[in-house]
């Protein structure tokens, strides 16, 4: 158990070190932001007429059954999420699945890096820990999603290269999604060695010595139990699965028909722009740029591109909304002794 002033403690030595000019740096990135927008505007001001009119002729069936499919698809996250824990820790299914679409909600929506302290705050809760915890959780979790759209990225990113003529690129980067994949169903065996020899290195600071030794302990329960490791694993790829699905079904609705690898570089694509660009409307802006640049290697325009992706990613916020919302409107309990 944690104490009030121990937690307190632990808050202050895990909370990130803000950047030394952070004031510089939003500005900084709003004004790219703004930027950005101002472009796409200036784009759009100037787009053929049938670009937006594809909004209006949208087949409403079609959105029903994408958003549908991708709130179901944080089930898959959910399991990922037990699956991540100890048996005696784990959760209700409702609970996980509803903190698995709250923590996406808060990623798409608040602003310069505001998510992810939101989201590591909310598995606090829900988990009912200490921040070290509760963090070595969080990163654990984020980092098979993360790895998950990266392999599906470069994989679609081959197919691309190989259609294209390309063998090469094509082969170079199979060869790297194959690598990365080896690495990831290691990831436990070689970071708990890892993260235990940081905690030694570090044991003259104890506070942070034992947020070290938290993201080991939260690993090694990954290592020791490979078969539920695996299985998280497979939870973050069955997540992919259902978001490419539900994105084929938008885009079609709205009269694209892009490919699977166009689908899932132009995921990885969008994620890695809204990680380098932080927005200070969540991801809104960044994510439809990297988006619209993977398709128009597809030969899909960039305003069309970015047009269309704009109405998919409210959707999808809404759907993932929707799934948080219950954790998202419940008080927060006490805090633990």
């Amino acid at each position: 158990m944690t104490t009030p002033a121990g937690d307190a403690e632990e808050a202050r030595a895990l909370t990130p070190i803000p950047p030394r000019s952070p004031l510089f740096r939003r500005v900084a990135l709003t004004l790219l932001w703004v930027s950005l927008l101002a472009l796409l505007g200036r784009q759009l001001a100037h787009a053929p007429a049938d670009v937006l009119g594809r909004l209006g002729n949208a087949r409403p069936e079609l959105l029903a059954a994408g958003v549908a499919i991708y709130a179901l698809g944080f089930a898959a996250r959910a399991a990922r999420l037990n699956l991540l824990l100890p048996p005696a820790d784990r959760i209700p299914f409702g609970r996980a699945w509803a903190v698995s679409g709250a923590t996406t909600f808060l990623l798409q929506v608040l602003p310069f890096r505001g998510g992810e302290v939101a989201s590591w705050a909310l598995y606090r809760r829900v988990l009912g820990t200490g921040w070290a915890r509760a963090g070595a959780v969080f990163v654990l979790a984020k980092t098979l999603d993360s790895a998950a759209f990266l392999l599906a990225g470069l994989a679609g990113a081959a197919a691309l290269a190989l259609r294209s003529g390309v063998p090469v690129l094509g082969g170079a980067t199979a060869v790297a999604v194959a690598a990365g994949t080896v690495l990831l169903v290691l990831m436990p065996r070689l970071g708990v060695p890892l993260v235990e020899a940081a905690a030694r290195r570090f044991a003259a600071r104890p506070r942070l010595a034992r947020g070290f030794g938290e993201l080991a302990e939260g690993l090694r329960v990954a290592r020791e139990t490979p078969r539920a490791y695996l299985l998280a694993f497979a939870g973050a790829v069955a997540f992919l699965a259902g978001h490419f699905a539900a994105l084929a079904l938008l885009f079609s609705a709205l009269g694209l028909t892009p490919s699977l690898p166009a689908l899932a570089f132009a995921s990885l694509a969008s994620v890695l722009s809204a990680a380098v660009l932080p927005s200070p409307a969540g991801t809104f802006g960044p994510m439809e740029s990297g988006f619209a640049a993977g398709l128009a290697l597809e030969g899909v325009p960039l305003v069309l591109g970015a047009t269309v992706t704009g109405a998919v990613h409210l959707l999808t916020t809404l759907a993932c909304g929707l799934v948080g919302l219950p954790l998202l409107l419940r008080k927060e309990r006490s805090e633990p002794e």
